[in-house]
């Protein structure tokens, strides 16, 4: 019978047969729209979770790269904590100052710190020095002080000509400026 019937019969046929298919099929299991989306949804959120395993697992692969990578920046911090300390250490820095001016066979003569002044990721440490002896052993002090494991600039070296006393023919002053680690990330300005 089905055969017999036009073509454009068979069609309409087919198209209400497939309406009551889908009909019956909301009829019997409703919310079917509803399952479909949370599928799809269960299906995304499978996806996402895939992704984020597969870039877990990556980065674990990388793990041991990242330790040896933390473990040389740390020994790199721990070197430049030498040159760049987090305090300034005044104490240790008279004593070493006043061992070699006594080396170097000059007399400190006075020894006043100033105030820390705070530039970017660290702060400047100066330190007003006057000392007493003769030119030559003024230049092997200099000498060793530009040798020293911390960073130390020396500025507004003034010498003046000291009596007839060969052993102290010079007075000179100077600034003497340190630097002290404070503890800010560079560009944030923010403490850690």
């Amino acid at each position: 019978m089905f055969e017999k019937m036009p073509f454009w019969g068979q069609i309409l046929v087919m198209a209400v047969l497939a309406a009551l298919i889908v009909g019956g099929a909301y009829w019997i299991w409703p919310g079917l729209q509803e399952k479909g989306e949370t599928i799809a949804g269960l299906e995304a959120d499978y996806l996402e979770k895939d992704r984020k395993i597969r870039q877990g697992l990556t980065i674990e692969a990388r793990l041991p790269e990242f330790e040896r990578e933390i473990a040389n920046l740390e020994r790199k911090l721990g070197d430049i904590a030498t040159i760049l300390p987090t305090g300034p250490e005044t104490g240790d820095l008279l004593r070493w100052i006043k061992n070699l001016g006594d080396q170097s066979n000059l007399d400190l003569k006075y020894f006043a710190p100033g105030q820390m002044k705070p530039v970017e990721f660290y702060k400047e440490f100066p330190i007003e020095m006057r000392l007493v002896g003769r030119y030559h052993d003024l230049g092997i002090f200099l000498d060793r002080v530009s040798k020293y494991s911390r960073i130390i600039n020396v500025s507004g070296l003034n010498i003046k000509h000291e009596g007839n006393n060969p052993d102290k023919s010079i007075n000179t002053t100077f600034t003497a400026t340190t630097f002290v680690y404070d503890g800010r990330t560079a560009g944030t300005g923010e403490a850690q």
